[in-house]
């Protein structure tokens, strides 16, 4: 293929990778997280149990993706309006906090209508002291889809006795030099502007704490998936378990003395630049002077690639292609030794699977863009296109059906449940006080035949 032939067909691609998918000005709506359902818009949630001016409650941060909201053209400018809906529940499921917030998101360009990074929105709720289910619904406003995030808060008591110890959180650097909280348990590597903060409340002049963080590095399965006809991974293998809780290295060890002070106080720490992929956590104990324990806070983050969620790079765009190569196809990109012939053999291979340029076109930003949506809904420890979920996501599309049981997901390709050779079953691997869940694939052999059929598919155009 021709040099300049080369930069054209690369350039094209960077087009449609960009273009992605999205609720954004009427594009193709994404599959949401939660049942599967479309169209629902895509955020993080934090939320940080807090003490201001005597009464309890929670700072609520939401990081919502621009790219899953429906805009409208306004004047000069694009529009999105939502609902944020912020109910807390009692341990026998019962309302006792319910309130919705209307916001509206302005941008000035329609390529910021499909943006990745976060718009963040951010609420105090003060609510009496307990033990909680937080539940926060987004309803995009045009569309009417709505998605929900649940977790478990505790809202301390000010009466009770100090000091305490907030949870920690994580800030990094905006592009305006100002540090606002980052939500989520994802972050893409490199940044080198991080910092964990927690607060003290309750404090008097008396009280005298030393405060101490450890960061911590687990070894992480970082692997793209195997087949779904592939042997099963040992159930004490890193794959099967994701994270080697039991071998952490420690990274940084920072210290803080706290006397003399009254109210709260915060405490900032920053962190290096994180680039290597894998789970870190940030662990904070204050230790009072004349108590036997300290107070722990943990916060555990997961590093991925450093365009995350995106997939932009060639390098990041050929190492995604594991599942739609042949082993030959895959060692000739693994062996490139310069990003020139990287991106000759890179092209050569999409030009090679369709003859018709416009089809190949199309082919490749379905692949991309369901990457991208693995990304988005099935990141845990690793980025999601590397999971099992994600795998068969990328290769079958959405599921037919999802059943969720307490030990596992099931996956239905079909509507007769009777039909193992459609049917996915996922175990789920959990970690006690970990966020992070493993979803690894029961592999069978009767997969085989099923997959390489939809390998044909894609590798002949026939999926579009």
């Amino acid at each position: 293929m021709p040099v300049q032939r080369q930069r054209v067909w690369l350039g094209w691609i960077g087009v449609l990778i960009l273009v992605g998918t999205g609720t954004g000005c009427g594009s193709a709506r994404p599959v949401a997280v939660e049942g599967y359902e479309e169209g629902g818009p895509s955020f993080v949630l934090e939320a940080i149990p807090v003490v201001r001016d005597a009464q309890s409650g929670f700072e609520l941060y939401l990081g919502l993706r621009p790219r899953t909201l429906v805009f409208t053209h306004v004047d000069t400018a694009y529009q999105a309006s939502y609902e944020v809906l912020v109910r807390l529940l009692d341990a026998k499921g019962r309302v006792r906090y319910e309130q919705a917030f209307d916001d509206t998101l302005r941008v000035p360009t329609f390529a910021a209508t499909r943006a990745h990074a976060l718009h963040l929105w951010h609420r105090f709720v003060p609510y009496r002291p307990g033990r909680y289910r937080l539940e926060v619904t987004v309803t995009d406003r045009h569309s009417r889809h709505y998605t929900t995030r649940r977790r478990r808060v505790y809202l301390p008591d000010p009466a009770g006795r100090g000091p305490l110890l907030s949870p920690v959180w994580l800030e990094r650097r905006g592009a305006n030099g100002r540090y606002e909280v980052h939500p989520g348990l994802h972050v893409a590597a490199g940044v080198d502007s991080l910092r964990a903060a927690v607060e003290l409340f309750k404090l008097v002049p008396r009280h005298r704490v030393r405060v101490r963080l450890l960061l911590l590095q687990f070894p992480t399965d970082t692997s793209a998936a195997r087949p779904p006809y592939d042997l099963m991974p040992a159930p004490g293998s890193l794959a099967y378990r994701g994270i080697a809780y039991d071998r952490p290295e420690t990274l940084q060890v920072s210290t803080r003395q706290v006397e003399g002070l009254s109210g709260s106080v915060r405490i900032d720490f920053m962190l290096p630049p994180l680039v290597e992929r894998g789970v870190y956590r940030v662990e904070v104990t204050a230790q009072i002077e004349g108590q036997e324990q300290p107070a722990v806070s943990r916060r555990e983050l997961a590093v991925h690639g450093p365009t995350f969620p995106q997939v932009e790079t060639l390098d990041q765009m050929a190492e995604a292609l594991v599942y739609l190569t042949y082993p030959d196809e895959w060692e000739q990109l693994r062996t490139a030794r310069t990003p020139a012939e990287l991106r000759a053999r890179f092209d050569a291979f999409w030009g090679c699977l369709v003859g018709d340029r416009r089809k190949a076109a199309r082919l490749l930003r379905l692949y991309y863009e369901r990457i991208e949506q693995a990304n988005l809904q099935f990141s845990t420890f690793k980025e999601g296109w590397r999971t099992d979920r994600g795998m068969v996501y990328i290769i079958l599309g959405p599921p037919y059906v999802v059943e969720d049981r307490i030990d596992e997901q099931i996956w239905y390709y079909t509507y007769s449940e009777q039909d193992p050779r459609y049917t996915f079953v996922f175990e789920r691997v959990r970690w006690p006080g970990s966020p992070f869940v493993n979803y690894v694939l029961r592999r069978q052999p009767y997969y085989y035949d099923m997959w390489h059929r939809a390998l044909t598919y894609w590798r002949t155009g026939q999926v579009l």
